[in-house]
This record gives C-alpha cells, sequence and structure tokens, in this order.
C-alpha cells in the first residue's frame, strides 16, 4: 500500500466532480460513462468514517471494486482519481497486463467496462498526522483487489526518467537528462531529512519537487503525484486554476530545465522521502 501528499487544494469533491474525472479517462479508452449511485456513496461514507481513526489504506473487503487514496493537506476527490488514472502509462492493452514490476490496477478499475455506477467518499481523518485527508471511490460490478501491493525497483534513474519524461512528451518538450552532480545534491539533502522526513525545501540554486510517503511509496509514484496536478495549469495564462496547485507539474514539465537528479530515502519514522533537483531551475 502507498500513501501520497500532496500540497492543500480547493473542492472537487462533488458527485460531478467525481464523474468528471472517471468518465474523462474511460471517453479516452472508448468505455461507456459511469453513473453516480447514492447507495454506493452511502456505503463508501460509511467506511470512509470508519478509518477516521488511523487512515490506513485497508480494504472493506466489500463487494465492489475499491479504490483508496491518503494525502496530507486537502487533496480532492479528483486529484485521488488522476492519481489513480496515472497509472495508465503502466498499462498494456494488448496483453491486459501491468508493464512489468508496475501498478496499474487503480487505473484499470477507473475504465473497467463493466463497471457502471460509482460512489465516492472523502474524510478527514484523525490519526496525529496534520490535516491528513482519505478519499474512496467504490465502484460497483468490479470484484478486482486493488490494494497498492510493494513493487519492485521504480525507484532507478531510468525511472525517475521515464515518468517525467512521458509527460513532457505530451507537451512537446524535449527530454530531461540525468546527472550525476544534481543527484549527488538531492541525495544528501535526502540524507539530511531522513530524520524528521519533513517536506521542507533545500533553499539551494536548482528547482526542487519533494513528497513523502508510507508503504511502497516509489520514486515513479513521487513523479506521477506531481504531474497528476496537470489538470490544474491554464496553459494559456500560464498560472494554476483557481489557487490550486499545479507548480510541481511545472516543474517537471519545465523546457529549460534539462538536467535531473532524484533521490529517495526511508525516514526514521518508515515512511519514504522522495527529493527530484533539477537544472536549471524551473518555475521562474
Amino acid at each position: 500500500m502507498s500513501l501520497a501528499l500532496l500540497q492543500p487544494t480547493l473542492a472537487q469533491d462533488s458527485p460531478q466532480d467525481y464523474l468528471n474525472a472517471h468518465n474523462a479517462a474511460r471517453a479516452a479508452v472508448g468505455v461507456r460513462a459511469l453513473t453516480w449511485d447514492p447507495n454506493l456513496a452511502a456505503y463508501a461514507q460509511r467506511y470512509a468514517n470508519s478509518r477516521k481513526g488511523d487512515c490506513n489504506l485497508v480494504h472493506s473487503g466489500g463487494p465492489y471494486g475499491e479504490n483508496i487514496a491518503m494525502s496530507s493537506g486537502d487533496m480532492s476527490g479528483t486529484a485521488a482519481v488522476n492519481l489513480f488514472v496515472a497509472e495508465k502509462a503502466n498499462y498494456n492493452y494488448n496483453s491486459n497486463t501491468c508493464a512489468p514490476n508496475k501498478v496499474c490496477g487503480h487505473y484499470t478499475q477507473v475504465v473497467w467496462r463493466n463497471s457502471a455506477r460509482v460512489g465516492c467518499a472523502k474524510v478527514r481523518c484523525n490519526n496525529g498526522e496534520k490535516s491528513n485527508n482519505m478519499a474512496l471511490c467504490i465502484v460497483l460490478l468490479c470484484l478486482m483487489s486493488l490494494v497498492l501491493h510493494s513493487s519492485h525497483a521504480q525507484n532507478s534513474q531510468q525511472d525517475y526518467l521515464n515518468a517525467h519524461n512521458v509527460a513532457r512528451k505530451q507537451v512537446g518538450v524535449p527530454n530531461i537528462t540525468w546527472d550525476s552532480t544534481v543527484e549527488a545534491y538531492a541525495q544528501n539533502y535526502a540524507n539530511s531529512r531522513a530524520a524528521d522526513c519533513n517536506l521542507v525545501h533545500s533553499n539551494g540554486t536548482y528547482g526542487e519537487n519533494l513528497a513523502k510517503g508510507s508503504g511502497s511509496f516509489t520514486g515513479t509514484y513521487a513523479v506521477n503525484l506531481w504531474v497528476a496536478e496537470k489538470p490544474n495549469y491554464n496553459y494559456t495564462s500560464n498560472s494554476c486554476v483557481g489557487g490550486q496547485q499545479c507548480l510541481h507539474y511545472t516543474q517537471v514539465v519545465w523546457k529549460n530545465s534539462v538536467r535531473l537528479g532524484c533521490a529517495r530515502v526511508q525516514c526514521s519514522n518508515g515512511w519514504w522521502f522522495v527529493t527530484c533537483n533539477y537544472d536549471p531551475p524551473g518555475n521562474y
């Protein structure tokens, strides 16, 4: 299981918001739209409420397909669904399987053809972590087990590069390349955060994206988390939409950032701290 931390966002938690996020992904692969089911939403809400005390990513064990996400800060339902959909790159349509050692089960549940109705819920947890939010989506007619199991690797130089360059290619930006000097900087700073795992920037000369999470929180997962902010970016105005967070995404695809170095360390509390640095820095 993985826990992902995001920065605060606005709303995007209405039934229509959840439906729009699901159905955009389904339309992209020619699958009919889901409809909202208040009974499923009530089931989702009851189970989400039962997890307020610990916010653990434990499945309900009910008869429905289920996707769960958790975040520090006010994670919107739309952001959670976009995180599930970001696994699309890991799915092989020809073999109907996930790419080797990749996670794609959340995405396949979102676009599962025989799933017809959806209900979602969101709660704020009270487990000692500041402002933890958990979003739960229940989808009818699919009995897949969608818990995130421990994944292998996804922390190599090439994994970080692939995750960045897929996003950059989508907007016509040249590939970023790996830089050992930038990597060393990232590793040194990550090591310095191992004791507290706090998302505090290094304030160095490079651009920087930070993330932390528990369980099998991989480097690839962290990058996909940043890329999931793409819907919050307005290309016309070159700004984030309505005060929402998008600067992690813009740093990933910043055209003038051409060198990348990333690092991941396990903190003393068992969580993982991931940092990527960019040279030259973006968002300027």
